[in-house]
């Protein structure tokens, strides 16, 4: 996997920290399916930090890597047909989680999760969902205020506008996840008066299942 670093340039009185997306992990136990990110946070220009409340800004930034003919038809939906591509493709914000740093000294590592659910009406979930290999460009933001020792006093500063690092996620790390906690199948949510006008077609047609009563209205529509 590649890490990129970044390097933070503070005010006098702020501490200079640089930051390193140093790896991800999945979390098998987790309710939710969730990508752990190691977080390489490095400080320089105090005796230590007493705390760090994060704010991150997951976003993936989609202009940083190419597309198949397929992937294009498949990303219609997010960023619109290939004329629209040039003013429509951008950042898509995938996740917003809020990072508690302990005290440190020198150097730490946390973990940033990301929650990865199946949800198709977010433009993430789609966009990750399009592609079939290669590798999704992030950019981890944070915002927050460190508290910090100099002189035996403690300090508090806020981050800088310039926090940030980015870093290149592998697809199939993506997809491995997925296919663990959801196998095959995918989940669609609609409201309960779709439902049940899905499921009274079910019935009158006798199918053993919703999924057979879509796949019988994708054929009357001509589309499969």
């Amino acid at each position: 996997m590649t890490d990129t670093t970044g390097m933070t340039g503070t005010a006098l009185s702020a501490p200079e920290l640089s930051w390193a997306i140093t790896g991800v992990d999945t979390a098998p136990l987790d309710a939710v399916p969730t990508l752990r990110f190691r977080l390489c946070v490095g400080c320089r220009g105090v005796e230590s930090v007493r705390s760090l409340t994060l704010a991150v800004s997951v976003r993936i930034v989609a202009t940083l890597r190419d597309y198949t003919a397929e992937e294009r038809a498949r990303l219609r939906g997010v960023f619109g047909t290939p004329d629209q591509w040039a003013s429509g493709i951008g950042e898509l914000v995938w996740a917003r989680p809020v990072v508690h740093v302990p005290g440190f000294t020198d150097h730490t590592e946390v973990e940033v999760p990301v929650p990865c659910g199946q949800d198709v009406e977010l433009a993430s979930v789609s966009y990750l969902s399009a592609l079939s290999g290669g590798d999704v460009p992030l950019r981890f933001q944070f915002s927050g205020t460190v508290f910090h020792s100099r002189g035996g006093r403690l300090e508090a500063a806020r981050l800088p506008w310039d926090s940030e690092v980015k870093y290149r996620l592998p697809v199939e790390c993506w997809q491995r996840m997925r296919e663990t906690y959801f196998g095959s199948y995918r989940w669609v949510r609609v409201a309960e008066s779709v439902y049940r006008r899905l499921d009274d077609y079910r019935v009158r047609h006798a199918y053993r299942s919703p999924e057979e009563a879509i796949e019988s209205l994708l054929k009357l529509s001509g589309r499969v």
